[in-house]
């Protein structure tokens, strides 16, 4: 659930001949996802379960990656809205976190 888009020279910078600065660089994004987009491919393709994962709330990303995520962010937020979406049309769904069996 990347709701805002990685900064366009997060893909893109090993490609550009300048480096571009960062104030302007987080003005171009790259296209994000949210719980309203995320349903509409459930809706689309009907699956049997829905997972979130790779958002790095794993302590130990936390050094890499910087987050820390409050239950009122916009990832956890949105992804929530997803799960509860997904349980409410009987579909199998959860946020996953650190490791997970499915069966």
């Amino acid at each position: 659930m990347e709701c805002d888009g990685a900064s366009y020279n997060w893909a893109y910078g090993p490609l550009l001949t300048q480096q571009v600065p960062r104030k302007i660089a987080q003005t171009r994004r790259l296209d994000g996802s949210n719980a309203q987009r995320a349903i509409a491919l459930v809706n689309q393709f009907h699956p049997q379960q829905v997972y979130v994962y790779a958002m790095g709330q794993e302590p130990w990303l936390t050094f890499i990656s910087s987050i820390l995520y409050t239950p009122e962010s916009k990832p956890i937020v949105e992804s929530n809205q997803l799960v509860e979406y997904c349980c409410s049309q009987e579909i199998i769904s959860k946020r996953l976190f650190g490791c997970e069996e499915i069966f």
